[in-house]
């Protein structure tokens, strides 16, 4: 323990030592203790001795959940990037376009491979990027397909498109359900 907390105090200034518990994806969704911790200015990072059971892809980042945090992207130094990644098909939304899907007081945004906010988390609903357009919506709501909202569609609302710096490119391009069937956690 003295390692980790001297690592973070090194890396991240003073830090919580109270760890949250944490899956890693690459081990089969084994849950370890101590693995997230914040720093006093509020910053997430995991514990060094996890970052070697962690999967990066090619952007140099890898995916972790913590019931506390939700999906999370971390970088290769242990960093959380990207806190409240959206989920899908149990598991972290990925990139599209370069941007993923994040949410932040229920509502939904779009960050980069680095973790810069790029799309403010101001829509009540959005799809995922394609060909540089993504369909968000204001005044939609979540609504669950079963009892458990394992399933759920983004329901009403006025829908519009936007590019991938955030401004608003098409207006009013359907008002009526949007039947994108999603795995939550």
């Amino acid at each position: 323990m003295a390692i980790v907390l001297f690592w973070g105090a090194l890396a991240y200034g003073e830090i919580n030592t109270k760890g949250h518990k944490c899956l890693l994806p690459a081990q089969d969704f084994m849950e370890v203790d101590n693995c997230i911790f914040s720093s006093k200015t509020g910053q997430l990072f995991i514990a060094p001795t996890y970052i070697k059971e962690l999967s990066f892809e090619k952007h140099g980042l890898a995916v972790l959940y913590s019931s506390e945090e939700g999906w999370m992207y971390v970088n290769r130094k242990g960093r959380v990037v990207i806190s409240g990644v959206a989920a899908m098909d149990n598991g972290a939304d990925v990139f599209h376009d370069g941007l993923v899907r994040f949410t932040k007081d229920n509502k939904w945004g779009f960050a980069d491979v680095t973790g810069k906010i790029v799309v403010p988390a101001i829509y009540d609903c959005a799809f995922n990027f394609e060909n540089g357009l993504a369909k968000v919506s204001h005044g939609c709501e979540l609504k669950c397909v079963d009892e458990g909202c394992e399933y759920f569609y983004f329901s009403g609302g006025e829908w519009f498109y936007i590019n991938t710096r955030g401004k608003i490119v098409k207006k009013d391009i359907f008002k009526e359900d949007s039947h994108e069937q999603r795995r939550t956690d």
